[in-house]
């Protein structure tokens, strides 16, 4: 498997960090950063149809976790990455709008106006949420959103996802410069509904409007080719722990699985959870297992990869921080101490469940990683020492790719009936 230039270069680069002062672990073979690789095995089967030119129709990833899956740049690459090799089919599904500052999905450009959000924790009654847990109501008055797909081959099929309701208003579905179509949410009951518009032509954008009373609710939008090759998908939440998935409607997530079938659920959360310092691991241990089997339960002999948390730093405030490893007590960047036990607790799990797991912690180069990434130039990682650049991100997700090959091709050599 060989990495274009500058997927190999960025590596190279992460290398040159992990390995500055102070000295890093070297990361661990890719065996050790790839528990269970076998669980992928239904995963690998749908990538070689793809490969052999079998498959009729995508091969759809889902992401689901925290900020880190919220930024675009690890997904992006991944997705960059996958699509270079197996084929391209679109941008997928994504939450209806702009749901949240500096919201910057790649593949595609989002305007709006007149638009309200809701996330779970608003508590605002008469929603479902789906794996984007966020909704978009419109302003009775006027509301106008658009997706453009930034994507060269453009798109032939869109849909929205929105909830009907008794005495529902309607909004319009207007492609290009074709004339507008008029979607009614007025239906009995209220219930998860989806408009589905598949096009003989690529087309390049879609405006949604709404006005009247009561306002329409959107759960997502999707463009995408109904055509072989990978459809990779992030929902993320910012701040979000996996108790996430548990206030996500079921009712909305059976049914986004049911019409999207995906080949692979990538469940990425644990960070937030790490930074909480009163968090039993115990319970958090009990939870983990819970929500993500009960996710898994939803789509039965569908693959589950876990990205275990990357290393992470904090220190006090109002300080000048020391670097991480140094003798600096509360002003020496440091990682929080129970984001080790989360981070173990996610791999146990994982293994016990017979679900992949991937490490990032290694992947990254273990301890006080996130501090040299960091002080690179330029720099892999932001100065909060949580998240990284686009530059550190799609490192990460050139490893992360280059380890999944690896094991494609090991499952290869073996043969599927192994």
């Amino acid at each position: 498997m060989t990495l274009g230039a500058a997927a190999l270069g960025t590596v190279l680069l992460l290398q040159a960090c992990f390995t500055s002062s102070p000295p890093a672990p070297s990361p661990p073979p890719v065996e050790k950063r790839l528990s269970s690789p076998g669980a992928l095995a239904p995963f690998f089967t749908a990538l070689a149809a793809l490969e052999q030119r079998q498959a009729q129709h995508p091969v759809r990833i889902i992401q689901i976790g925290d900020s880190h899956t919220a930024n675009d740049s690890l997904s992006g690459r991944f997705r960059d990455l996958l699509q270079r090799r197996f084929g391209a089919a679109g941008r997928g599904w994504l939450p209806a709008g702009i749901p949240y500052k500096y919201y910057r999905p790649q593949l595609v450009s989002v305007s709006e106006s007149g638009w309200r959000h809701f996330k779970p924790s608003d508590h605002e009654p008469g929603l479902a949420f789906g794996f984007d847990a966020v909704d978009a109501e419109s302003d009775p008055r006027d509301a106008v959103m658009a997706i453009e797909s930034t994507d060269p081959a453009g798109f032939d099929r869109f849909a929205v996802e929105y909830l009907t309701q008794p005495k529902g208003s309607a909004f319009t579905v207007q492609v290009d410069d074709a004339a507008p179509i008029r979607v009614s949410t007025a239906a009995a009951q209220s219930a998860i509904a989806r408009f589905e518009l598949p096009l003989d032509h690529a087309a390049r954008q879609v405006e949604l409007r709404a006005s009247g009373k009561p306002p329409v609710v959107l759960l997502g939008w999707a463009v995408e080719r109904d055509e072989p090759g990978v459809i990779y998908e992030n929902h993320g939440t910012i701040g979000a722990t996996v108790d996430l998935l548990a206030q996500m409607t079921p009712e909305a997530v059976a049914y986004e699985l049911s019409v999207r079938q995906p080949a692979l659920l990538v469940v990425a959360f644990g960070t937030n959870e790490g930074f909480a310092d009163n968090l039993d691991l115990d319970r958090y241990a009990g939870r983990f297992r819970n929500e993500v089997a009960s996710l898994h339960r939803q789509a039965p002999g569908v693959p589950i990869l876990i990205l275990g948390p990357p290393n992470a730093n904090r220190v006090a405030k109002d300080c000048a921080p020391a670097r991480c490893g140094s003798s600096g007590g509360d002003c020496t960047w440091q990682e929080p101490p129970k984001l080790a036990g989360v981070r173990d607790i996610e791999r146990r799990v994982a293994a016990d469940q017979g679900w992949a797991y991937w490490d990032w912690f290694a992947a990254m180069g273990g301890s006080c990683s996130i501090d040299r990434m960091a002080s690179a130039d330029p720099a892999l990682a932001m100065p909060d020492h949580v998240h990284l650049s686009r530059a550190g991100y799609d490192g990460i997700a050139a490893m992360l790719f280059r380890d999944l090959m690896n094991a494609y091709s090991d499952w290869k050599a073996r043969g599927p009936a192994s």
